[in-house]
């Protein structure tokens, strides 16, 4: 029997594979995995596949407008201009609290990986000094993601998924895209939020703490990771690096990485799908479900424990390893 697989490799380009879930009344359920970091042809493709059919998709909105603003920065040099504003006002009002924070309560899993930061700095570029920066004064807030995509697309040469489709532009105007994912501003519309960052900083619950401490973490591991790919010298080598990577994430490691993410980032978002795509079989005899591939093995599992059987697949090439040079004329 073929196995199916989110993620295929041939040492030659990385793809991505839609899997088609069929239940006994015939709905189909389109698991449509992407790669945050692609070519810009991989996107138009997963668009052109959509098309009309009904599509629940990802893009965590963080906060206010100026994260919105962000988004629009066509590079990562556009980006971090535009943030580091917010991020050194944070920063001046709350460096005492962090500070303390940070001594009160890393314990030694994040303090070995700072010291393993520290270590790499002579290996750090301008642009790598200032994402680090930047997570520290900002409490390792998981908008420090995004400038971390960005740099790989960079030294990649390739296209960030949120640059590549036009979210603001025209999804938003589409119908059929139905918007699936956290909302922190809402979530914290009627909150002080100088009272719960300070009580956070203080004395956070332990679940709170918890989660602070698997972002901190979360986010050091990605620092050390664009370290390792600015060290190796070859584009192709970094992307034979990211497209092997990813494989031994979704085989090997997806146990390990869910364990040490927040709970919010995984588990939260993939109970918000399942539940839109409970309330939207109901009356549509298709969905795709548009989401970054470390979601789609649970939503693989709840398919199957709903009664929906693998039907079909189709890959899509997220990107070559040897850049191709002819597609650019």
């Amino acid at each position: 029997m073929k196995e199916f697989k989110i993620l295929n490799y041939d040492g030659i380009s990385l793809f991505s594979n839609c899997l088609v879930y069929q239940n006994e009344k015939g709905v189909q359920v389109h698991l449509l995995p992407v790669i945050h970091i692609g070519e810009a042809k991989y996107y138009a493709e997963l668009l052109n596949y959509i098309q009309d059919r009904i599509c629940v998709f990802e893009k965590i909105n963080l906060s206010s407008s100026t994260i919105e603003q962000q988004i629009f920065a066509t590079n990562l040099d556009e980006y971090l201009e535009i943030a580091s504003p917010g991020i050194e006002e944070f920063w001046s009002q709350y460096n005492k609290l962090l500070k303390k924070f940070y001594k009160k309560f890393l314990t030694r899993d994040e303090k070995s990986l700072c010291k393993m930061v520290k270590k790499e700095f002579k290996n750090f570029d301008d642009k790598i000094r200032k994402i680090y920066d930047d997570c520290i004064k900002s409490g390792f807030g998981i908008q420090n993601l995004y400038p971390v995509q960005l740099y790989l697309c960079e030294i990649m040469n390739l296209d960030h998924q949120l640059h590549a489709i036009d979210y603001e532009g025209d999804i938003t105007h589409r119908p059929n895209w139905i918007h699936t994912d956290l909302d922190f501003g809402s979530i914290t519309e009627n909150v002080d939020l100088n009272e719960l960052i300070e009580g956070m900083l203080k004395e956070p619950s332990p679940e709170i703490l918890e989660m602070l401490l698997k972002q901190i973490r979360l986010l050091l591991t990605n620092i050390l990771g664009m370290v390792e790919f600015k060290m190796t010298s070859e584009i192709s080598k970094r992307r034979e690096l990211l497209a092997s990577g990813l494989i031994h994430f979704l085989t090997q490691q997806i146990e390990e990485v869910t364990k040490n993410t927040p709970e919010y980032i995984l588990e939260g978002r993939n109970s918000m799908v399942e539940e839109q795509i409970l309330n939207l079989i109901e009356d549509h005899e298709e969905i795709v479900v548009f989401y970054g591939v470390a979601h789609m093995g649970a939503i693989k599992r709840f398919l199957v424990e709903q009664g929906f059987s693998l039907k079909t697949e189709q890959r899509f090439k997220a990107f070559n390893i040897e850049e191709n040079h002819n597609e650019l004329f």
